[in-house]
């Protein structure tokens, strides 16, 4: 009887065990993130492309593609283009502030994400063309938070 007891324990920890981790990630993802957004936000208004690189992931998506594989530098490049004007759109994008990222994600994508602006979660918004540019942010396993798209929106 006791055998079975201590098993069953064993078994509901077991169970428990991936809410558990998922939520640590969430409260560290939650620590990190204000430091992370103020950090990218003023590289981006000093448009400092080392420290931006530091805060994007190098499989960057954005608007006008990539250069040579270097989606960042491709990224910049774009940015710097009169007609793109792609350095004030990711400020008054970030302006506008983020939420969690909850439209089309893949449920099997468990990292926290957050998308700016927040308008970019709902379609109704989308459909209206209510915003020019957005920016999807992820927590990676290597406990940071990154900036992984920027892009116009909607077609």
């Amino acid at each position: 009887m006791k055998r079975a007891s201590v098993i069953v324990v064993i078994l509901s920890l077991l169970a428990l065990a991936p809410g558990a981790a998922a939520a640590r990630t969430n409260a560290a993802a939650g620590r990190a993130w204000r430091p992370f957004f103020k950090a990218f936000r003023d590289a981006a208004r000093r448009r400092d492309r080392e420290a931006l690189k530091q805060l994007m992931v190098p499989d960057f998506f954005t608007t006008g593609g990539g250069v040579d594989g270097e989606a960042r530098d491709g990224a910049f490049a774009f940015w710097d283009e009169p007609n793109a004007r792609g350095w004030e759109a990711l400020e008054r994008t970030l302006a506008k502030g983020t939420a969690p990222y909850t439209y089309m994600r893949d449920p099997r994508d468990e990292k926290p994400k957050r998308v700016a602006p927040p308008a970019a979660n709902a379609r109704r918004s989308i459909a209206r063309g209510d915003f020019g540019w957005y920016a999807i942010f992820e927590f990676r396993e290597d406990g940071r938070w990154y900036c992984a798209v920027f892009a116009q929106c909607c077609d």
